[in-house]
This record gives structure tokens, sequence and C-alpha cells, in this order.
């Protein structure tokens, strides 16, 4: 223990700033050892440690120092029964102090190493003996954190090997994909010489004997049929409400329900978030045509961190709602990093093997600074900042990101004018502006337009019937983005023209 910390944490308290929170407790212990100090040295070991200090009362809304009767003894006491109370003798430190010439004990307990959680009470069991930290709460395990624990002990959670799988189930077109975009990231990288079974095991994600794959290279690469035989509750939904309340006027016809592996979901979720946010291109340096925004990117990061970070042992399946005023994107899986320290970098990684593999094809960045370069660049550009929503006992973490409403280009979303769209505004709620359901008709022809279709059939679909708005504000941007293409390029007015969804990502 470091007498810095001891020396900073007792001027906290004499100061009256000292609170209890994830890393601290107090206890009174004047006479003898408070019963839940067991409770905190597991929740502590459990979590990334903590300190506890014996001696104190709270009065009002400070700790006050009050003393231990007999501290040599309390130690003694302490010493002899901490190491067989719990499954693994906890790392812990303890030391008799003086606060304000009152005798106290300070107790650092250190994070357990991965192999030996949950620590737990021996006499109690994992589930009535284990405890995690909750703010400044002890709460008892889950079933659902004691497998978490297990898994994790015989090496990370996307390591374990799936009984009754083969090379075989993997889908080759992915495998193709991976090694395209790993040459537009790295053109000469060795592994793209590899046979399939060489470049899976290269990675870490099939076992050296070729028979099995683990749950990395499954959820990777797999195909749709075996990811869902082996993880039935694995699902990305992007769910289109129209509101800004769970659970009310969700939108059928542009919410899907994706299924598949982890590479073609991030290009298919993608895909359906550009389709509500066409944000307007800007001139970069050289005044070339750049239509990367921050806002674009954010929207890009929170995916890639849903899918790198989740826990795909969950019950629930992964969400990104998109409502009138802001997308979120809900984990089944908490953080394990705070979210606090979001702007440091490093990060921690539920699932490293998942996550090498968005390194080497760009989708995240190696060093763990992905969130704090986009919350820079949203605040550089105006735009609103990330929110979070980090639940260590229920298991999920939610990124709450607000719409640019402000941001979107004159040209493609102005305020609709009465004389322009009378036909239009009588249907639309109080909670929907004029941009966002512009938004949603983007949205909405896209969707549409994946079968071609001419302008009287989008214009019916749409239910306008203004012509001229509807080419100027919502056919021409589609086309000009290159979201929208022509099936007779060469004929833009020829009576046979149909438009179908272009190719761009």
């Amino acid at each position: 223990m470091k007498d810095a910390v001891i020396g900073e944490m007792l001027k906290r308290v004499k100061e009256g700033t000292g609170r209890e929170g994830s890393t601290i407790e107090y206890k009174l212990s004047k006479s003898q050892l408070s019963k839940d100090i067991w409770e905190t040295i597991s929740a502590f070991s459990n979590e990334v440690g903590g300190l506890i200090l014996l001696g104190y009362e709270k009065i009002e809304d400070k700790y006050v120092p009050v003393g231990i009767e007999n501290p040599s003894k309390m130690m003694d006491d302490f010493t002899s029964l901490v190491g067989p109370k719990f499954n693994y003798p906890p790392i812990i430190k303890a030391e008799i102090l003086e606060d304000q010439h009152k005798p106290i004990i300070i107790i650092d307990v250190k994070e357990a190493p991965k192999h030996q959680k949950p620590i737990y009470m021996k006499d109690a069991g994992p589930i009535k003996g284990g405890f995690k930290r909750l703010g400044a709460t002890d709460i008892r395990l889950t079933d659902s954190d004691i497998a978490r624990y297990y898994q994790e002990r015989s090496g990370s959670i996307d390591a374990q090997l799936i009984p009754d799988t083969k090379l075989e189930d993997v889908d080759k077109k992915t495998i193709e994909s991976f090694r395209n975009l790993r040459k537009l990231i790295k053109p000469d990288a060795p592994e793209l010489l590899f046979n399939d079974s060489e470049l899976l095991k290269a990675y870490d994600l099939l076992a050296s004997d070729g028979n099995s794959i683990n749950v990395a290279g499954m959820l990777l690469f797999g195909q749709e049929r075996e990811i869902k035989r082996h993880f039935p509750a694995m699902r990305l939904d992007i769910i289109r409400i129209k509101g800004t309340e769970w659970g009310k006027d969700r939108d059928p016809f542009l919410s899907r329900d994706l299924r598949g592996n982890l590479l073609s979901l991030w290009s298919l979720a993608l895909d359906l978030l550009d389709r509500f946010f066409l944000i307007p291109f800007k001139l970069d340096e050289r005044m070339m045509r750049n239509e990367e925004t921050a806002h674009r990117n954010a929207l890009r990061e929170a995916l890639t961190n849903l899918l790198m970070h989740q826990n795909y042992f969950h019950y629930s399946p992964a969400q990104v709602r998109v409502y009138n005023d802001r997308v979120e994107f809900y984990n089944p899986g908490y953080s394990l990093k705070d979210p606090a320290h979001f702007d440091s970098p490093g990060s921690k990684l539920r699932n490293p093997l998942i996550a090498a593999v968005f390194y080497d094809i760009g989708w995240a960045e190696a060093k763990g600074t992905g969130i704090k370069t986009t919350r820079e660049r949203l605040k550089v550009e105006g735009y609103p900042l990330p929110e979070y929503a980090n639940d260590t006992k229920g298991d999920t973490f939610t990124l709450v990101l607000g719409h640019p409403i402000e941001q979107v280009t004159p040209q493609v979303t102005p305020q609709v004018t009465p004389q322009v769209t009378p036909q239009v505004t009588p249907q639309v709620t109080p909670q929907v502006t004029p941009q966002v359901e512009m938004l949603d008709r983007f949205a909405l022809t896209l969707n549409f337009c994946e079968t071609p279709r001419d302008l009287k059939e989008i214009m019916s679909f749409l239910k306008l019937r203004d012509r001229k708005h509807f080419i100027e504000k919502i056919l021409d941007p589609l086309l000009e983005k290159g979201y929208l293409k022509r099936t007779i390029p060469d004929k833009p007015r020829s009576r046979f023209q149909k438009y179908v969804v272009g190719d761009v990502k």
C-alpha cells in the first residue's frame, strides 16, 4: 500500500469530501468486525479492488473517525479469519493508522486474478456468498455473473470451443470478404496467403486439430444457420420508433431483424443507418468531396463497439433504436471499462479474439481510443455528445447519440412550407419534425427501391402528390449521393425509367 494513497484518503476524510463509492467503503467496527465486511471484500476482489476503512461513523453527510477500541486484537481477528473465509484467499494488505488521533484500520483489497474469480464465502457458496460492487453497494452475483467468471477462468469467453462444429461451418464468402478488407489495410499481410484453415488458426479461431471452431470463429465467420443453432438469441434489431418513447409507434416497414455473422451484420446495419442519416458532403482541405462526418463516424464507432464488446451468452439480442430525437445502441453485456474513463486510452475487452479481427480490418482502434476520438470530433463539429447507461446489475450497456438535426443539409431537408406539402403535414405528429420526417422518407424510398420502381410508384408509396417537391427534395439528393441509380442511365427522361438502390456503402 502506498503512503501517498493513504495520505490522500485521510486528507479527503478530514476535509469532509470522502464518499463511499465503487472503490471506497467505510465501516464503524468500533469493538468488533462488521458482519458485512466479508461481502465488501468479495465485491472488491471480483471487481477492480478498493479500500475499506474501519473506525468511521457517518454523521450527516460526513464520515468521522471515532476510532477502534482494540485495533491490535481486531487486526489479529481479521487476518486469522479472512483467508479461510473465502474459496481463494483475497489479496489484501491491512494497516493500523491514526486519523485525528483515533486508531483506525485501512484494508487495501486487490482485484483477484481472473483464474480465481468469483471470490465468495465458502460456507455460503457463489450464489449467496459472492458479491460485486455497484456504486457504493455490494450486491449478490447473478447466475450470469458466475457463468461469466467461470468461462473467463479458462481464457476469454470468445475463445471457448464449441462442440459439434467443424471447418465446413464457416461461410467461405465471408472469409473472402475478410481477405479483401485486410488487403485494404495491409496489402502485404502474410495471412492473405493462408488457406481458410490456416487463416482461422492464425487468429486462434480454430482448434489446433482443425476439428472445432471457437465462439469468436463462429460469430465472425460462421454460416447463418450454424450461428442460429449455437447462439439462438444472437440477433441485431434495427428498430425505427416514430416518437421519443420506447414501445410506441414502431415502424414495421423500416425496422429490421438482422441475423448472420458479425462481418455481414456490421455492413448490413451500417447500410441501414446510412439510409436514415444522409449526412451532407463537405469539401476537405484538398477541395475534394468528403462524405464522412463526426455523426456518421460516431454511428460507426457505436455499432462496432456494440458488436465487439457484446456478451453473446446473454438472453436478449442487441438493438439499435432510432427515435425522433436520438439513436440508442442497446448492448447485452455491461461495459467492462467505466464510462467515466472513456476519455482515457485503453480498453477492457470481453471478446479479445473478435476485437483482434476488427482491428486488422480497420473497424476498431487497437489502442482503445475510438470513443475518445469520436467525442472530440463531435464536439469540434457541434454535434451532441453521446450519453451512457452502464447497468452492471442487469448486464447491459446503452449508448445514446442525439440526432444532428441542426446540421442536416438545407439542400436536402429544408423547412417544409405549407405551399409545397399541404397533403403531408396533417399526418405529422407533434413529436415529428420536418427534418426527421424527411429522413424517414429517404429510408422508405431506399427500402422500397430494392426492387426497381418508377417515379409514380415511389410517389404513390410515399403518399406524395407534388411531383416537383418529390424530385427536388427526395429523388435528386438520393441520385446525387449515389444511394439511388437509374436503370437507364443514358436516357434520364425515358418513360421506361426506373430507380433502384445504388452500390454506395
